[in-house]
């Protein structure tokens, strides 16, 4: 079992100070969780993962577009997107993210750099 204290990373990648920062919290062969904390202002890009995706606002308001479909998420809110779709976020407001990535377990190599989208 793992357990991670999401306080205390959340405040060392603000700490960074910079747009956009991110860890990965659990990396595994078919799961990646990464916390995320955005300025308001900053943006990701559209861009797309390999696998089914969802976004949960820790903190903050963010705008996160996917088909076509803009959405304000607040403190609270839970979105999903399937794999390969492509979605982007603007931060309306300092933002905490908490993004999970799953893939079939049966797909080897899924899990590898989410094209440079500033996770480590």
């Amino acid at each position: 079992m793992d357990q991670v204290d999401i306080t205390g990373e959340l405040a060392k990648i603000r700490a960074r100070g910079t747009e956009v920062s991110s860890t990965s919290l659990i990396k595994t062969d078919s799961l990646r969780i990464v916390l995320m904390a955005l300025k308001a202002g900053a943006q990701l890009h559209e861009h797309h993962a390999d696998g089914r995706l969802t976004v949960q606002v820790l903190d903050g308001q963010v705008e996160f577009h996917a088909e076509q479909e803009q959405r304000k998420l607040q403190a609270g809110a839970l979105v999903t997107v399937e794999a390969m779709v492509p979605h982007g976020v603007i931060a309306l407001s300092d933002a905490a993210l908490l993004l999970t990535i799953a893939w079939h377990p049966q797909a080897p190599g899924n899990a590898g750099a989410h094209r440079g989208i500033g996770y480590q």
